[in-house]
């Protein structure tokens, strides 16, 4: 009895193990036909500048994946 409930125990794990292994590998391939966004550099340090003074850097921002990429909102620190 005990034997037969150790083997039904593994078999369970296997099964889930196996199918969260199915789940991750499609969950990768759906992420890869997906947009991928490159920016290009991720951070820019300005230098030191007298105050009023106006500065401005751009940003190249690439999209690598093979779905449209949406930027819908734009933060600075």
């Amino acid at each position: 009895m005990v034997n037969s409930m150790v083997k039904a125990s593994v078999s369970l794990l296997y099964m889930v193990i196996i199918v969260s292994f199915i789940v991750a590998q499609n969950t990768l391939a759906r992420a890869e036909d997906g947009p991928i966004i490159n920016i290009d550099p991720t951070i820019y340090t300005f230098p030191p500048v007298f105050e009023g003074e106006t500065l401005s850097h751009d940003f190249k921002v690439l999209n690598k994946g093979s779905a449209d990429l949406e930027i819908k909102d734009v933060t600075h620190q």
